[in-house]
């Protein structure tokens, strides 16, 4: 089992309503796929930069799941697909200390950024 936590990021300045909206939405598009839980990221002191409300980092999620090529490339897959048609927007994932971010567009740049990030967690 793993945690995959993922932040999103905006350029417009969105303040904490409007993330915690997004990260709300961004939640039940990923507790469609295969895993174990979707929870909001809490505990601890938020990374510098990032808006926090209590104990509960506004934007920020944690996926917990098994840990496949498969299941993270459909955990990349919804993010771009749910981040696509929003410049401006973008999610960062990190597991196990390896942070990537995504965006909406679309590039053969990125496509192999992602592959290979999900191809260093795989254990399948």
């Amino acid at each position: 089992m793993s945690d995959l936590v993922l932040r999103i990021e905006t350029e417009e300045g969105a303040d904490d309503q409007e993330l915690a909206q997004l990260a709300g939405k961004l939640r039940r598009e990923l507790l469609h796929l295969d895993v174990d839980a979707v929870t909001h990221a809490g505990g601890g002191k938020p990374p510098p930069g990032a808006k926090a409300v209590g104990v509960v980092e506004v934007g920020g999620l944690i996926v917990h799941l098994l840990q496949s090529s498969t299941l993270l490339g459909a955990v990349v897959g919804a993010v771009q697909s749910w981040l696509s048609g929003h410049r401006g927007r973008s999610v960062k994932l990190e597991l196990d200390g390896d942070v990537i971010e995504v965006t909406g567009v679309s590039s053969d740049q990125q496509r192999r950024l992602v592959d290979a990030w999900i191809a260093r967690h795989a254990l399948d």
